[in-house]
């Protein structure tokens, strides 16, 4: 999808049943993350209820039917479901990486380490490594990782028990190196 949005509808005896009162729609463009969008889709959410309300109090709001056909169901992420699959393309590992950003954390596990990985750049050329393949370890660039079909650059990780941080400092404290696997 490239966009998503916030709907005000009137609320009925079956859940998510209701007719649509109002809607926005946000774009979500490339490099934004789930909680830039929860905080934006947030703003937009008060200020179309707020101008729905004065609507159903002048008693001009207009209520339309919704699709129920087009209707999907988001159901709630567990900490399992964020795991990586580095064979997927990387434009796909960038977007599930900023989808599970800031939670539940988009992770793999690196020599046993469980790691939740941040701040992905998609790099068309990736070196013929098996994916997952750390293909570079640089204090200032981070990490570079091969994918399905080219490579993701890693900008920020949170190894288990520790805080967030940028990946070339993870890289310099611990000694990440290029052919290191994530599983």
């Amino acid at each position: 999808y490239r966009t998503t949005g916030v709907t005000i509808m009137r609320m009925v005896g079956e859940m998510d049943a209701g007719p649509i009162l109002r809607q926005r729609e946000i774009e979500i463009g490339p490099g934004r993350t789930a909680g830039e969008l929860y905080a934006e889709l947030a703003v937009a959410g008060s200020e179309a209820l707020l101008e729905t309300l004065g609507e159903i109090e002048a008693g001009t709001v207009a209520e339309r039917e919704q699709d129920h056909a087009r209707a999907t169901l988001a159901p709630k992420l567990r900490r399992s479901d964020a795991r990586l699959d580095w064979s997927l393309p990387a434009e796909e590992v960038a977007r599930w990486i900023n989808g599970c950003d800031p939670w539940p954390g988009a992770w793999s596990e690196l020599a046993g380490v469980s790691v939740q990985l941040f701040e992905p750049s998609v790099e068309r050329d990736g070196a013929e490594a098996p994916p997952g393949t750390v293909l570079e370890a640089h204090p200032r660039h981070g990490l570079l990782v091969s994918v399905g079909s080219g490579a993701v650059r890693i900008g920020g990780v949170k190894p288990a028990g520790r805080a967030r941080m940028a990946a070339g400092a993870w890289v310099s404290g611990r000694g990440v190196a290029a052919d290191d696997r994530f599983d």
